[in-house]
């Protein structure tokens, strides 16, 4: 019995650490916008990169979970397109992108698409 609490314990405590140590955080992302069915897409940007890639969420409505890391994470931007209309971009500091998350447990958008 023993042996198997403490083999528990030691389990945990990597897996514990495994998960700080990835410096990754799952956040629920709810991108919608008016009118629904533009492209949304994710950046993240880290320092010394300074052309990340647009990472492709689907078209609006978009509910779902995003496994981000954030080590050296410098800004994060979300971004919608549609054709006939406007990009429409919103951008944090990577550590206010965090902070809404903790405040909310969500980052919800909804961007007003406006035609060109």
């Amino acid at each position: 019995m023993k042996h198997s609490v403490k083999l528990f314990s030691i389990a945990m405590l990597c897996l514990a650490l495994t998960a700080c140590g990835s410096g990754k955080r799952n956040i629920a992302l709810k991108i919608h916008s008016d009118p629904l069915g533009a492209y949304a897409l994710l950046q993240v940007k880290y320092k010394g990169d300074e052309n990340p890639e647009w990472i492709f969420l689907g078209p609006t409505p978009v509910v779902l979970d995003k496994s981000i890391k954030f080590d050296g994470a410098t800004t994060v931007s979300l971004k919608v397109i549609r054709p006939g209309f406007y990009e429409q971009v919103k951008t944090w500091n990577a550590k206010d992108f965090v902070k809404e998350y903790k405040q909310y447990k969500k980052i919800s958008w909804i961007p007003n698409m406006v035609k060109q």
